[in-house]
């Protein structure tokens, strides 16, 4: 006997933080027409993006235990610090297979459309970067995944590798990401996680890369810094990098409190620089930065709520620092 049951997902949510609000819808078919297709849509609007979207995957093409991928989505980027914004719509279609046991490889193809604008205030270098792009990449992923579980792994490690060459391109960038990360319990529900990650854009034929492609390190892997506030400079504006570098260790604490599952505290140490720049004329210099400090991830009824108090140990006069963050966000 089978038991028809529901497949479809809708999810709204909204959120408040030190960055501003954000709000999210997402809409998901989990057997689309009967034969097993996720489709998914979403819209995702913060202060300083705009993301929607649409993607199908067939989790078992053909019978083949393989995944089979493809979507379109758009981009709208809009930060104050960076001195541009820009709209990117991109198609993609790709697969993903266990090769051997816990490796997966995962091969793709995109083609993207990129409108670049400069802001009036910005210099000559940054105006000279606005236009319309359009560029075809092939991306490969190579994933090693040793953890136990992938939701509150405590034992194991992951390393994950991705790379994006240029098929047709004007700046022919190649981009190079590698993370490695391990696991530990060091003493009973006690989860202590190692992390490095290393990332480079450069171009083949030795052009400036867009403003778009250039680097810029995720605010959750280096605390205590605003997002896209370290870094390269073109006079008032961070332009990114072409290289990354950060190492993180995270460690949760004992519950101190009874009943306290929805509550966990952990310390962190991040360590990370960003550096290079095409235009040698411009603010190339490159300082480790650091900060340590204590971050909450309460599960309450109104939604996740997350705090985290950072201190910069070491930076440059120039960055842009965050001692305190705090996010609320629900769904319903």
């Amino acid at each position: 006997q089978v038991e028809e049951k529901p497949t479809g997902e809708i999810a709204a949510g909204a959120g408040v933080g030190t960055e501003g609000t954000s709000f999210m819808f997402t809409l998901k078919e989990n057997n689309y027409l009967g034969r097993g297709l996720k489709v998914e849509t979403s819209i995702n609007a913060s202060q300083s993006a705009l993301r929607g979207g649409l993607n199908i995957t067939n989790p078992n093409y053909n019978y083949s235990g393989n995944s089979l991928y493809g979507g379109i989505n758009s981009t709208k980027n809009d930060s104050a610090d960076s001195g541009y914004e820009n709209t990117i719509t991109q198609v993609n279609i790709g697969t993903r297979f266990e090769q051997y046991d816990d490796i997966y490889l995962s091969p793709n193809i995109s083609a993207a459309f990129d409108s670049l604008t400069v802001q009036s205030t910005a210099s000559d270098n940054l105006k000279k970067q606005a236009g319309d792009y359009f560029d075809t990449y092939i991306n490969f992923n190579l994933d090693y995944d040793k953890r136990n579980q992938k939701f509150q792994t405590t034992d194991g490690f992951r390393s994950f590798y991705s790379i994006d060459l240029p098929i047709l391109s004007e700046k022919n960038t190649v981009t190079n990401f590698y993370n490695y990360k391990i696991f530990s319990e060091l003493y009973e529900n006690n989860i202590t996680s190692l992390g490095f990650s290393l990332k480079t854009a450069n171009s083949l034929t030795d052009d400036d890369i867009k403003l778009s492609e250039r680097l810029y390190i995720p605010q959750k892997q280096l605390r205590g810094f605003i997002n896209g506030g370290i870094g390269p400079k073109d006079g008032d504006d961070f332009i990114g990098g072409n290289y990354y570098a950060v190492i993180n260790l995270n460690s949760s604490l004992p519950q101190v409190l009874p009943n306290s599952q929805n509550f966990e505290v952990a310390t962190f140490v991040d360590i990370g620089n960003l550096w290079g720049v095409d235009d040698p004329s411009l603010d190339t210099s490159s300082k480790i930065r650091s900060s340590v400090g204590i971050g909450v991830d309460w599960f309450t009824p109104v939604g996740p709520m997350s705090f985290s108090l950072a201190q910069p140990l070491t930076k440059e006069k120039t960055d842009k620092t965050e001692t305190f963050r705090f996010n609320l966000g629900t769904t319903f």
